[in-house]
């Protein structure tokens, strides 16, 4: 199926997008030497309306580093100052067996970008600030709404990585927008990338395009242009992670940020309830049993989930969302040997709750034996 029904649809996205991609071209550019370290440097686009979530995904990320791991590059969308007073250092008191490095938004970029909003446009520019900043030749870019549970996943991905010298490595082959899994164009989160391979393109050509492939009219997601039409297919790889070893829901920032645009708007709302576990996770001991009291107390059209003003629409929400959040959330706690508590399993109920879940369907979902062990346990409590 193409992204673009009619030729009309396809010509007005694509001058759109051209005239994104010239104003965003003026906002970075290669302006570093080329790395020529060996080893990795992680890139975390980190948003920082939703700081609570970092330390969550670096606990994993430190459970998971491997040798070869030299840096981890958080590039923070915003101007320096945005973040809570002595979040930088707590990370780095808490993480000191890491190399963390924190960058921000120069006042053009942020200024841009939060005057547009797209968290797609975040995304791109966060990373390509990543990758002007690397010293390393490889860098992984780990998604900020992602947590790799598994100790030794990204050594052997990386080693395969580097052994087959390919330009990316990633999980799977990208299949939205009118792209097909047949077209071998690797997703981006947990993405092992060719730096040089990057900076040898203007930092521009990694965002979205709406353009044709094999005569499909396509909307190429970030680096798919590069990948597509500049890449050999050869050079173009994935190496899966096993479900048990990644816990990555999809869009939850995406979706928060969307919601902090049009406060209350009907939209998708499948991840993004997602967030207070992180934010407990991050060490935020309330934040669970905050979104269960705002789930009760408020119109599930417009929950203040974090409490933080942004209001959440949540009337798309349905029981396989559900069932797919918990999964990832009860992975969570059996891979990290996390004791059951109830807070888990209030929140999950309130949950079922808000979209109406029949009570014969409620915490039924597709749980393995370890995860429906963990879960009876807490229920017990």
């Amino acid at each position: 199926m193409e992204k673009y029904k009619t030729y009309l649809h396809f010509l007005s996205a694509k001058i759109y997008k051209n005239f994104r991609r010239y104003q965003m071209s003026k906002l970075i550019s290669w302006d570093t030497p080329a790395p020529t370290e060996s080893g990795c440097t992680a890139i975390i686009a980190m948003c920082s309306r939703i700081p609570y979530i970092l330390s969550a995904n670096l606990d994993c990320l430190v459970s998971s580093r491997w040798d070869a791991l030299k840096e981890i590059i958080i590039v923070v969308d915003a101007e320096q100052g945005a973040l809570p007073q002595g979040f930088e250092d707590n990370i780095n008191n808490k993480f000191s067996q890491l190399k963390v490095t924190f960058l921000y938004y120069n006042h053009q970029q942020a200024k841009y970008t939060a005057k547009v909003g797209d968290p797609f446009i975040y995304a791109w520019l966060s990373w390509s600030i990543g990758f002007n900043h690397a010293r390393t030749k490889t860098v992984l870019i780990q998604d900020y709404d992602a947590l790799v549970l598994s100790k030794e996943a990204l050594a052997k991905r990386y080693q395969a990585f580097i052994e087959s010298g390919a330009k990316i490595q990633g999980v799977r082959w990208f299949e939205w927008l009118g792209l097909r899994e047949a077209d071998h164009l690797a997703t981006t989160w947990e993405a092992f990338v060719d730096v040089n391979w990057i900076r040898s393109y203007p930092p521009v050509m990694g965002y979205h395009k709406a353009g044709r492939l094999n005569g499909r009219r396509v909307c190429y997601d970030m680096y798919d242009d590069i990948q597509a039409n500049h890449t050999p297919a050869n050079q173009r790889t994935i190496m899966p992670m096993q479900e048990e070893d990644l816990a990555h829901t999809s869009e939850m920032i995406v979706q928060y940020m969307r919601f902090k645009k049009t406060p209350g708007k009907v939209l998708p709302c499948f991840s993004v309830i997602m967030i207070p576990f992180f934010y407990w996770l991050s060490g935020q001991e309330q934040a669970l049993i905050n979104a269960t009291r705002a789930l009760q107390q408020e119109n599930p059209q417009r929950v203040d989930l974090l409490a933080d003003g942004v209001l959440m629409n949540l009337s798309l929400l349905k029981i396989i969302d559900v069932d797919w959040i918990l999964k990832n959330i009860i992975q969570v706690m059996v891979k990290k040997d996390i004791k059951p508590f109830k807070d888990i399993i209030d929140y999950g109920t309130t949950l079922y709750h808000t979209c109406k879940t029949p009570s014969e369907q409620i915490w039924v979902g597709d749980f393995t034996e370890a995860q429906r062990k963990w879960i009876q346990s807490a229920k017990a409590l």
